[in-house]
């Protein structure tokens, strides 16, 4: 599909795909640096970098990408609420789920519940559609041979470890899902509904998605640590670097990604930007952190791959 759009001549929108990846690649590395050189307890480091980040992106995004104006439009304050809800969620669930479960499960629910709830959802309400049975075919197998890839290319030397599936980590990891594909379909919905503006209001949602999400992190954090939490934001140089880095890179992207949203297809946009990110990331830690590749590391990143350009490749070869 990706080279279906190369031949139309919308070759604008790959080097914004690929620029999406990069930026949401360098994101993972920098949030991974800031949460091993935060100075605090590292249980609140992911809240600390939610209020940080929300209150970042929300300014970014005013005074930068909507140039100090904002349109009030009541459907896209509602969905950005609710997506602010979402985003917390996901926040909360990947540090429970990666503290109680190995990493390969928490990865397979996180990207499968990425991938497949926001196309589900696009297919059903006809933001998307898969005309022809081949491309059905090629797209079911496809998704389904990248979440088994997910779980190949996440696990873990120490999973041994972590090896208990127990309830309360499969609730959370459930619940990751969830969240994760929730995320992305509420920002597809603000982009592809009319009542809520569209790409005219697309700001003022990412607006109010991260400024809600940033107070409810902070209304959290008091509400566990009383007054101590204001503590928690202690920064030394190296973590203060590392958590400013990392919260303007996550407002470029997540407004790249809002122009990307009407552009492309929900099957191509979130499955090959999920799974790309994922490759890349694991990539950069082999390379930069030393840590090692396993033999089904190296397979899964094979069958990720070669499923990424079956769905990309064969349809129209098929046509």
């Amino acid at each position: 599909m990706v080279v279906k759009y190369i031949l139309k001549g919308t070759f604008m929108e790959i080097l914004l795909l690929a620029f999406l990846v990069i930026l949401y690649t360098l994101q993972s590395l920098l949030t991974k640096l800031y949460t091993d050189k935060y100075p605090g307890d590292p249980g609140v480091a992911s809240t600390v970098l939610t209020v940080v980040s929300g209150l970042s992106v929300a300014a970014v995004t005013f005074f930068g990408f909507s140039l100090c104006s904002f349109t009030l439009n009541w459907w896209s304050v509602i969905i950005g609420t609710l997506n602010a809800f979402a985003l917390f969620g996901y926040n909360h669930f990947i540090v429970k789920s990666s503290q109680t479960g190995p990493y390969s499960v928490v990865m397979m629910f996180n990207l499968s519940g990425g991938i497949i709830i926001p196309i589900i959802i696009a297919l059903v309400v006809g933001w998307d559609a898969w005309e022809a049975i081949p491309e059905i075919i090629i797209n079911v197998i496809s998704i389904a041979a990248i979440i088994g890839a997910v779980y190949m290319v996440s696990v873990r030397a120490d999973e041994g470890e972590k090896s208990k599936a127990s309830i309360p980590f499969m609730l959370s990891c459930f619940g990751l899902g969830i969240c994760n594909g929730l995320y992305g379909t509420f920002l597809t919905l603000q982009q592809r509904t009319s009542a809520a503006g569209g790409e005219v209001c697309r700001n003022e949602m990412i607006i109010v998605t991260f400024l809600v999400a940033a107070i409810i992190s902070a209304v959290s954090g008091f509400l566990r640590q009383g007054r101590g939490f204001v503590r928690s934001f202690k920064q030394n140089k190296t973590s203060a670097l590392f958590l400013v880095a990392t919260s303007l890179v996550f407002a470029l992207a997540i407004n790249v990604v809002v122009i990307i949203i009407p552009l492309i297809p929900t099957t191509i946009l979130y499955t090959f930007d999920n799974s790309s990110v994922l490759i890349l990331s694991v990539l950069i830690s082999w390379l930069f952190f030393r840590e090692k590749l396993s033999r089904l590391n190296v397979i899964g990143i094979a069958v990720m791959v070669s499923a990424l350009t079956c769905m990309n490749l064969l349809p129209i070869l098929l046509t």
